[in-house]
């Protein structure tokens, strides 16, 4: 068996199955739908296709997946993680009005959604960034040396 089910929580993936998520080709637009023995068809939701599809990509290319449920309210040190920057950075961000907080007692807290919604949006300003870098370095080639 290539996977073992160790708890209901819990899935060995094995050196096979990693070999064939690197051989799955990457699946972009595609639609998950899983097919029952009578032949039925049930489309996965969204949201539940995006999980698993990121956990076919992880594995393919870690070798490893770790899935797990996030609160929905956050610490300021997880969601300073979760963002990639200091607390003292996400604490001047709340300051400035850049990210949503809410005091629990004396407690910075985040809400999941709006630390996600902050990720995907630098996530999105960094590409454009790059994008920007790319197209100025192919419009000046002549200046840069091989």
């Amino acid at each position: 068996m290539a996977a073992t089910l160790l708890t209901t929580d819990r899935i060995t993936i094995s050196d096979h199955i990693v070999d064939e998520a690197r051989d799955t080709p990457p699946l972009t637009k595609a639609s998950l739908v899983l097919r029952t023995d009578d032949g039925a068809e049930i489309t996965l939701p969204r949201d539940l296709q995006k999980v698993l599809l990121g956990a076919l990509t992880s594995i393919a290319n870690d070798g490893e997946v770790t899935i797990g449920r996030m609160p929905e309210e956050l610490t300021s040190t997880v969601a300073a993680d979760l963002l990639g920057v200091s607390r003292p950075t996400l604490m001047k961000w709340v300051h400035d009005d850049e990210i949503a907080s809410f005091k629990v007692g004396t407690h910075t807290r985040f809400q999941r959604d709006e630390v996600l919604r902050v990720r995907d949006l630098r996530a999105k300003q960094r590409r454009a960034a790059f994008d920007e870098l790319r197209s100025l370095d192919e419009a000046h080639e002549e200046l840069f040396d091989d």
